[in-house]
Formats: C-alpha cells, structure tokens, sequence
C-alpha cells in the first residue's frame, strides 16, 4: 500500500516539474504548444461545460497554429499556476468579476447566461500578444457561426450572443 501511495506521490510531483520545466523553456513559443489549466466538471455547467469548453479551446489552438496540451488543474490552485506560468491560459471559463478583472489578464468574453453573468478565457500576465491573438481568433469564431454552432451542441441553447454583444 505505501508503494502504491509513493508511486502517485511521485507522479503528481513529476506532472509539476514537468509542467514547470516546459513553462521555463516557453513551449508555446518554441513547439507550438498552448497550455491549458483545465479544471473538469466546474460549475455551474457540468459535464457539458467540458465539452464546450474542449472544443472551444481546441478550435481556438487550430485558428492560432498551435496544438493544445491539457493538464487537470486543482480548483484551488489554478490561478496561482497560471500566474507562475505554469499554463499559458486556464478553462474552463472563468466568470467575469471586477476582484478577478483587477487580479489577472482575461480574454473578451465568450460566453453568458441568462443571470447576465459573463465568462473569459483566463490568459497569463504579461502575455499580451497571446491574449490579442486569442481575442482575434475568437471574433472569428463569433463571426463564421462556429461559437453558437458549439453552445448549441454542447448544451442545446445559446450562450454565446448575450458575450457578444458585449464586445
């Protein structure tokens, strides 16, 4: 039992300095990778949201060229990653507050609900040509009918307009 324990000890420990490692040597810049914090299951949306959410974001990485690379992030921790540089942007999407808004860097958002609460892409500090790019391909993406075409899959309604029209 305690073999079993070290070994995931081990794992969740390497899986950090991997990720740390590939963070220092810029893999976005250098392979072509986006690194995604993706936190499953967030609410308020559920399982759904991991759908809209993997699509939206492997859409998003084909407009930009690049090939995204999912890591499951704690909850607790995700932003303090991100902020560290660990992940080049976070999901799922991350609801709009002014304490959030004044903390860290965020995409235009991308989708709403009904309550009129708004959701971002969360995109790290310092990286502003990443989070333009992101902001580009997603207009594109409202634009070309591909960001309804994916609510509507996802969850069977839009929620998408409500976002864009806050652009």
């Amino acid at each position: 039992m305690c073999a079993v324990a070290g070994f995931f000890a081990w794992f969740v420990i390497d899986e950090r300095i991997e990720r740390s490692r590939m963070a220092a040597e810029r893999m976005t810049l250098r392979y072509g990778v986006l690194m995604v914090g993706f936190a499953s299951g967030y609410a308020p949306y559920g399982i759904e949201s991991d759908d809209f959410n993997l699509a939206i974001i492997s859409e998003l990485a084909a407009r930009l060229g690049l090939r995204p690379a999912f890591f499951v992030a704690s909850g607790d921790r995700i932003f303090a990653d991100l902020d560290s540089g660990i992940y080049d942007i976070i999901m799922p999407s991350v609801p709009l507050t002014p304490e959030r808004q004044a903390a860290h860097k965020f995409s235009k958002p991308h989708i709403g609900n009904a309550a009129g609460d708004l959701f971002a892409i969360a995109a790290q500090k310092g990286n502003d040509r990443l989070r333009a790019a992101i902001n580009g391909a997603l207009a594109d993406m409202f634009n070309d009918g591909t960001m309804l075409k994916i609510s509507m899959d996802a969850f069977g309604i839009d929620l998408v307009t409500l976002a864009r029209e806050q652009w």
